[in-house]
């Protein structure tokens, strides 16, 4: 049971300290901008250290974080940093300090673990979300899986909201935006895979984020040199601010093949742009692409498309997309129909004061 926070309490979002332009981090930034929009009191503060697998200092580092109990305080924790310390968050609990978990992505589902290492962030995962006041997740879909995975039957779920923006321009020849990690779990190498066949139409693809894993980079600089032509080929490395917002310009669909998402912010991102999206069949991206969980809408409705994690399928879609000037138009104007509708920062911090039992403004 969630403890309650009084209107005149501070809300502290603890994150990580890693300096990575993560969806989690930025989630946490303008959740907490929301917050104080709304007149709370609410800041962040960052904790370094290597997480989730943190050494001693870092672990000590947590600790001096959630301190001790303070009238009217609550702690929101990020999930990479508090599920891989459980021992840590149960004992800040149990000294009076409510403390709920907030899950961007289940440690484990990171891709490119060996057996062992995966069992053990769930397990400490497990213990983590055991021990807090309370969980919240950033979708339905999110809280689903935790159910499927450990049992977490009250997960409280605070989905993303997104910022005003104008509406993309886009490019000629088609601009394909790409953005996210570099990272196995982004999984762009299936993207490259799925372009390649055709080459022989017009476009140009960027990948846009940060480097990930150093053996990753090293496939991907490989699969792009490999590439039928690999000029068509972009990376941009991260990009935020002025930059980020000249590439949603230029960008005409964004296409997500991911492994796994709880949600992916940068589809909504892309719907505030009017940009339609293609995203991997089985995750928290679809909810982010049609709103509201429920019945899927029909094809002709959809912002984009959902898509299995098969190549073969990428490039049908794609194929589609480029080779259709209706099919383009229509799934442009299905994403500005969804971007009227798209839920704000504020009604994220809405929800989030409701999962933490605090008085809304």
């Amino acid at each position: 049971m969630s403890a309650r926070a009084g209107g005149g309490g501070v809300l502290e979002v603890v994150v990580p300290d890693d300096g990575r332009p993560t969806g989690g981090s930025l989630y946490d930034l303008r959740l907490v901008a929301a917050l104080r929009g709304l007149g709370r009191s609410a800041r962040t503060v960052p904790v370094a250290g290597a997480w989730p697998r943190p050494d001693a200092a870092a672990r000590d580092r947590l600790r001096a974080a959630l301190g001790g109990p303070a009238p009217g305080r609550t702690v929101l924790l990020d999930g990479l940093v508090g599920c891989a310390a459980p021992d840590v968050v149960a004992d800040a609990v149990r000294s009076g300090v409510p403390v709920h978990v907030l899950v961007h992505l289940p440690l484990p589902a990171e891709t490119g673990l060996d057996l062992a290492e995966s069992g053990l962030l769930a397990r400490r995962e497990a213990a983590a979300l055991a021990a807090a006041t309370g969980v919240v997740v950033t979708s339905r879909w999110a809280a689903r899986d935790l159910r499927e995975r450990y049992g977490t039957r009250d997960a409280a779920v605070a989905v993303p909201g997104t910022r005003r923006a104008p509406v993309a321009q886009g490019s000629v020849p088609p601009r394909l935006s790409c953005v996210g990690s570099l990272t196995p779990r982004k999984n762009q190498a299936l993207l490259l895979e799925a372009l390649a066949p055709l080459v022989h139409l017009e476009w140009s693809l960027d990948l846009v984020g940060a480097p990930g894993p150093a053996g990753y980079a090293r496939a991907l600089e490989a699969a792009v040199a490999a590439f039928p032509d690999p000029a068509r080929v972009r990376r941009t490395g991260p990009l935020t601010g002025a930059a980020l917002e000249q590439q949603w310009a230029a960008t005409d669909l964004l296409v997500l093949p991911s492994a796994t998402e709880t949600y992916g912010m940068v589809v909504t991102e892309a719907l505030a742009h009017g940009i339609p999206a293609l995203v991997p069949a089985g995750t928290g991206a679809v909810e982010a692409l049609d709103g509201v969980p429920g019945a899927a809408p029909a094809p002709t409705a959809r912002a984009g498309a959902v898509l299995d994690a098969d190549p073969a399928a990428w490039t049908r879609a794609l194929r589609a997309w480029l080779t259709d000037p209706a099919l383009r138009a229509c799934r442009r104007a299905n994403a500005l129909v969804r971007r009227s509708s798209l839920r704000t920062w504020q009604d994220t911090a809405h929800d989030v004061l409701a999962a933490l039992g605090a008085d809304i403004p």
